[in-house]
């Protein structure tokens, strides 16, 4: 039974510090947001209960610039002398966490943290907006908005959850946030279920101590499918490890994004991108048709010429009839003949002959049932690819439930109906710029 290979390799990114945490990165414009406690200033105005400095969100551009005019003004907004946890954002409106306020702080103070909402309108980022559900008693934390802004989900140690910390969801609706809704017992463990993060594709990923033995957190993801949270997977290394892993984010394609982990000891962040090549565009795949339908226009009316129409074909098929249909083997030159015989069978003449030249499309070529059962070990084959005079470096499949092999033959099952769609990538020779050559296929498959 084969099992989907991870092509996934990661990286520390820059802002990362020795000393210091940096945690939950977030899409921001043209880069991302995160939380650190690292020391901006000689001088730290505030220390929390573990004599850490507190924590801020700060911007890293990913297109080289060295500031970001919205994060300036947003800075002044959220950053405060208190603790500010982690961070979503769309277009208009973001939600972080923070401590509640208190009206006299020490270092030994704790405090719960909430959710805050800030807002653009006319381009201008208004003052913070408090969740209406925030509770003192209790911490909301974690938000992950929708990315059209509606949905909000977070993670909340509230009464009447399954576990320490649960996912629960709240929708904006009639201008104002619904009562937060748990999320099930599906997605939330009788452990900590933290850090959701709502995919466009309207995936979820969230970290989980629940299932480890170690009690550290994992990666894992859940689709919703007929209004059913599915079971949780989990992310395989190098994402997960024996350490603690969360806060993950990634692009629609799902192929690159960033996530924490406290690896190398302490918080850091770390970007996660493909190893395989991309395909930018996949071409529908061109079936093979060897079968043809022969008929002449040339033909004698055997109403006044009594015989018998005889096609002959190169690999010693014969068909008696005024018209034919013929399966050649495969690609490759064929001869056809139409000869005409007498009533007893005998030669008469040649009517036509044709000279056929079969050739396959130049394409790769998924070699597949097209209907198979759930659970059923399935082989696709790629062998039949036809680019000649290239030389082939690596096969690609990436299928439609993400699920990624490499190899010109590969088998594997799926675990739930439906219709999937196959890409077949293939990668051969340098063109004259010195880049890989690239080509791609797909077609469906059907799991009932």
């Amino acid at each position: 039974m084969a099992v989907s290979q991870a092509f996934t390799d990661v990286k520390s990114i820059k802002p990362n510090t020795r000393d210091y945490s940096e945690y939950g990165a977030s899409y921001f414009e043209d880069g991302i947001i995160y939380c650190s406690n690292s020391r901006t200033n000689l001088v730290v105005s505030k220390q929390n209960s573990d004599d850490q400095a507190f924590y801020d969100i700060y911007f890293y551009s990913l297109s080289g610039k060295k500031t970001n005019t919205s994060f300036n003004i947003l800075d002044t907004i959220i950053n405060t002398s208190y603790n500010e946890g982690t961070i979503s954002a769309t277009e208009n409106i973001i939600a972080f966490s923070r401590n509640y306020k208190v009206k006299k702080f020490t270092s030994k103070t704790k405090t719960n943290v909430g959710i805050f909402f800030c807002l653009k309108k006319d381009s201008i980022w208004s003052s913070l907006v408090p969740f209406p559900f925030n509770d003192e008693n209790y911490n909301f934390g974690h938000p992950s908005l929708s990315q059209d802004g509606k949905t909000l989900y977070f993670s909340s140690d509230m009464l009447g959850g399954f576990g320490g910390y649960d996912i629960y969801k709240s929708n904006f609706e009639n201008e104002k946030w619904s009562t937060p809704i748990n999320l099930g017992d599906t997605i939330n463990s009788p452990g900590s279920d933290l850090y959701p993060f709502i995919h466009s594709s309207g995936r979820l990923f969230f970290s989980t101590n629940y299932y480890d033995s170690t009690k550290t957190f994992d990666v894992y993801y859940s689709d919703f499918i007929d209004s059913v949270w599915s079971k949780p997977f989990r992310l395989s290394e190098p994402i997960n490890t024996k350490y603690n892993d969360f806060a993950f984010i990634c692009d629609n394609t799902t192929e690159n994004g960033y996530f924490s982990s406290d690896r190398k000891g302490t918080d850091d962040i770390y970007q996660f991108f493909s190893t395989l090549p991309a395909f930018e565009t996949c071409d529908t795949m061109i079936e093979r048709n060897y079968c043809y339908h022969f008929e002449e226009a040339k033909t004698v009316n055997l109403d006044t010429i009594p015989g018998i129409y005889e096609w002959v074909f190169s690999d010693s098929t014969k068909v008696r009839s005024e018209q034919a249909d013929h399966c050649f083997s495969g690609p490759g030159s064929y001869q056809v003949t139409l000869n005409m015989l007498d009533t007893d069978a005998v030669f008469v003449q040649t009517i036509a002959t044709y000279d056929i030249a079969i050739e396959d499309p130049v394409e790769p070529y998924i070699i597949c049932s097209d209907t198979v059962k759930i659970g059923q070990e399935t082989s696709f084959d790629a062998s039949k690819t036809n680019l000649p005079g290239k030389k082939i470096e690596q096969y690609v499949w990436i299928f439609s439930d993400k699920k990624k092999f490499v190899g010109s033959t590969i088998t594997r099952f799926f675990d739930k109906p439906g219709t999937y769609t196959i890409n077949l990538g293939v990668t051969f020779d340098k063109d004259e710029k010195g880049n890989v050559q690239k080509m791609c296929v797909f077609r469906d498959i059907v799991v009932e």
